[in-house]
C-alpha cells in the first residue's frame, strides 16, 4: 500500500471517530475500510500492521486495539467535539454555576463593603 493511501485510511479513522464519538471511544471495522477504499486490511497483514503504526502516531489517539474485525481507538477528549467532559468549555461552565451558588447561597454582602476593620487580623510573631 502506497503512503498516500496509508495516510488516506488514517485520517478516515481519526475523523470517524473524533466526529462521531460521545465518549472518546469509536471503533472503524476492516469492511468499512474496504468498502470505501478497497483494501484488505487485517490485524495480522502488512497492511494492517502499516495502518496501526500511521495510527498509533496521530495526536488524537490516546489507545488503539486492532481486533479481528476492527480498530477499536480512545480518542483525547480535546479533539472530540461532540464529547463535553473534559472540554474547557465545560469546566468554565461549571465554575460559572458554583461562583453564583456561593453567592447566592452564603454571602449577601460583596467583599469590598467591608472595611478594614471588618477583616480578620493576623497575628505576626
Amino acid at each position: 500500500m502506497d503512503k498516500n493511501k496509508l495516510k488516506k485510511l488514517a485520517d478516515y479513522a481519526v475523523c470517524e471517530g473524533t466526529e462521531h464519538t460521545t465518549d472518546g471511544r469509536w471503533s472503524v471495522s476492516y469492511d468499512e475500510l474496504y468498502y470505501h477504499f478497497g483494501e484488505e486490511i487485517t490485524d495480522a497483514n502488512e497492511n494492517g500492521k502499516l495502518l496501526e503504526e500511521e495510527l498509533r502516531q496521530r495526536e488524537e489517539i490516546n489507545e488503539l486495539i486492532m481486533t479481528e474485525d476492527a480498530i477499536e481507538m480512545t480518542y483525547h477528549l480535546e479533539h472530540c467535539p461532540n464529547c463535553q467532559q473534559g472540554s474547557i468549555a465545560r469546566a468554565m461552565n461549571l465554575v460559572s454555576l458554583m461562583g453564583c451558588n456561593i453567592y447566592d447561597e452564603h454571602d449577601e454582602t460583596p467583599a469590598e463593603d467591608f472595611s478594614d476593620e471588618d477583616q480578620p487580623q493576623v497575628l505576626s510573631m
